[in-house]
């Protein structure tokens, strides 16, 4: 009883001397946080997410193209007759374009990851347009079309107005299932093992073909856990297909740029 009286008298307290606003500053320090940082959260417009009963999932790989891993894993999806979504930086892009053309010629989707792995928290709007249009030119002076309609934002971090601009330039923004973490190296038995826990009818797989750090970090644990996931997807009978054809409804590509 006493502790009750007690933490009644520290209400009141709190309210006289202006704690309401304090407790509603933190309450919306709180949802912005969630807003910002949990990749999923539609706090701040819609996250693209999926709910299919096809036996399909998406395998999707941000912050390529990097010509150590990125072909290998390309090629071998297309050996075994899948086929994933890769969430190019437009930087890599420019500095690798071969390898970007092999991703298309093996029947890839090639996304937009932005222009740089910087994070956009606290970026402008004109800031976030920047990054989509040049991520947006780069696949374009590279393959002759622009990247699919679809936009990760690096670490799925993200400003209260980043999914209305890229939903003006004509994407769509795109979350994924759990946690992987493969850019920790946790081991090539770790990652096997949290991808076959997400796996489902609809997952969206998140993975890593390159570095976005700058700082060329290996992949080469992410390359050697393809095969048994693989193996696990054939198992189950599932397939790996380009994340847009989990929403056949909405178009491939973006319309140009502007402004």
């Amino acid at each position: 009883m006493g502790c009750i009286v007690g933490l009644g008298a520290l209400a009141d307290a709190l309210l006289d001397s202006g704690g309401l606003l304090l407790v509603f500053s933190l309450v919306l320090a709180i949802v912005y946080l969630r807003g910002t940082f949990s990749p999923n959260s539609c706090l701040f417009g819609s996250v693209f997410r999926t709910r299919c009963d096809r036996p399909q999932v998406a395998l999707t790989f941000d912050d390529g193209p990097d010509p150590r891993y990125t072909p290998a894993i390309s090629s071998l999806l297309a050996r075994r007759g899948h086929r994933a979504t890769f969430f190019v930086l437009g930087t890599h892009v420019r500095a690798h374009p071969r390898v970007v053309a092999q991703l298309a010629a093996d029947g890839h989707e090639v996304a937009s990851h932005g222009a740089t792995h910087d994070l956009l928290a606290f970026s402008s709007p004109r800031t976030v347009r920047k990054q989509i249009a040049a991520a947006h030119a780069a696949v374009d002076d590279v393959l002759g079309k622009p990247p699919a309609r679809l936009y990760r934002a690096p670490h799925g971090v993200r400003s209260p107005w980043l999914v209305s601009v890229a939903r003006r330039r004509g994407y769509t923004l795109c979350g994924w299932d759990g946690r992987v973490f493969d850019t920790a190296s946790p081991g090539v038995q770790q990652i096997v093992a949290r991808v076959q826990r997400l796996l489902r009818p609809g997952a969206i797989i998140l993975l890593h073909d390159g570095d976005g750090s700058g700082r060329r970090a290996s992949r080469e644990e992410t390359v050697a856990a393809l095969r048994p996931i693989l193996d696990e997807l054939d198992r189950r009978g599932l397939r790996s297909v380009p994340l847009s054809q989990l929403a056949p409804d909405s178009p491939v590509h973006p319309r140009p740029e502007s402004g």
